[in-house]
């Protein structure tokens, strides 16, 4: 019997939650038993194979205490004896590493952000590697998150590229789409992901092009103060920010550009997505973004928290539909690349090699 447990923050909205959740069924495939494990107690927004058991740490101890999740989770790898833990997420790969120490349990780790620009102390960068000694093996996402694991931590570094979680018939299907005069974006309304330079960007592109709208998918804390911004310079009446949708895909075909502006990112699954679609993105110069986007080539980057440049490109999108139409074309052949087939068959050789 081959048991592996899946360890991650929760089944809620956001990037890493998807890819665990979809990563479920070849799991599922390939060993007897798969056991999810999410840490926090959140609202359920993707569904996992039903075949694997699942618990959430928070709801099985009654709360939030660090100490009591990871004495529950540690009870739990004494009593199942897994063959394998994999772990997502820094902070939660820390606390795996911790509380299964003298177990002999064999636990892959797999970052999901770009350790090098997260806002942390160096010290911390320190204690992470420091804890991540303790891994097996260490999953990255691109060869900028590569870098950041040197020295004895190099040569356990493996890069896997997120999947395009995308049916092979939507492909290409934004450029056979009539558009309309709109600016999408879709990310969680958190600090991290900058909406208010998107905001700020679209306010002065709007002052040239007045019939556009911009919709930012997602939710977040911060809705209420976008909003707010969005009203206070004077576009409130074209930024909506109407929430998650589980039908994304559809709902942006028709816009005629995707802007992502993250602060930080390890590898952002709505610009793969929006990139083969066929939209044309502007991107951040964020891991990920300048690892896949050949700048105006197959998208468009621009520097972190530069409202200027992004409504600069804006501007150039707007203006040139048949380049934008050449950039939507070049980046819809990532999907070669990227299909989740491809990526979670390097999935199931790479565990396979390292059962």
């Amino acid at each position: 019997m081959s048991k592996i447990i899946l360890s991650f923050a929760t089944l809620a909205q956001g990037g890493a939650a998807r890819v665990c959740a979809n990563l479920s069924t070849p799991l599922c495939d390939n060993y007897d038993e798969v056991i999810l494990v999410t840490w926090a107690d959140k609202p359920q927004f993707y569904e996992y194979d039903h075949r694997a058991r699942w618990y959430c740490v928070e709801k099985e101890v009654g709360g939030k205490n660090d100490l009591r999740r990871m004495r529950w989770f540690r009870s739990l790898v004494k009593r199942e004896k897994p063959d394998l833990i994999l772990s997502f997420l820094e902070p939660f790969n820390i606390r795996v590493l911790l509380c299964t120490m003298g177990l002999g349990v064999k636990t892959i780790v797999a970052e999901r952000n770009d350790p090098m620009s997260v806002n942390k102390y160096w010290i911390m960068n320190q204690f992470e590697k420091f804890v991540y000694r303790r891994a097996d093996k260490i999953l990255v996402q691109t060869e900028t998150v590569k870098k950041f694991f040197d020295g004895k931590l190099s040569g356990r570094t493996h890069i896997i590229y997120n999947p395009v979680n995308l049916s092979e018939e939507m492909v290409g299907k934004a450029l056979l789409t009539e558009k309309k005069k709109r600016i999408v974006s879709m990310a969680r309304l958190m600090p991290q992901k900058n909406h208010d330079v998107l905001i700020k960007a679209f306010a002065k592109f709007c002052k040239l092009y007045p019939d556009y709208t911009l919709t930012i998918y997602g939710e977040g804390p911060l809705q209420d103060s976008l909003e707010q911004l969005a009203k206070s310079l004077g576009v409130g009446d074209k930024v909506s920010l109407p929430g998650p949708s589980k039908t994304i895909h559809q709902d942006i075909l028709d816009a005629e550009m995707m802007c992502l502006v993250s602060q930080r990112e390890g590898m952002s699954n709505a610009m793969i997505e929006a990139m083969c679609l066929g939209l044309p993105c502007i991107c951040t110069k964020v891991s990920g973004a300048i690892d896949l986007i050949e700048d105006g080539k197959n998208g468009l980057l621009v520097d972190i928290g530069n409202e200027e440049q992004l409504a600069e490109k804006m501007t150039l999108l707007a203006n040139q539909p048949s380049a934008a139409k050449g950039i939507g074309e070049n980046a819809s052949k990532l999907y070669e690349r990227l299909n989740k087939d491809k990526i979670y068959e390097e999935w199931m050789t790479f565990l396979k090699e390292n059962k």
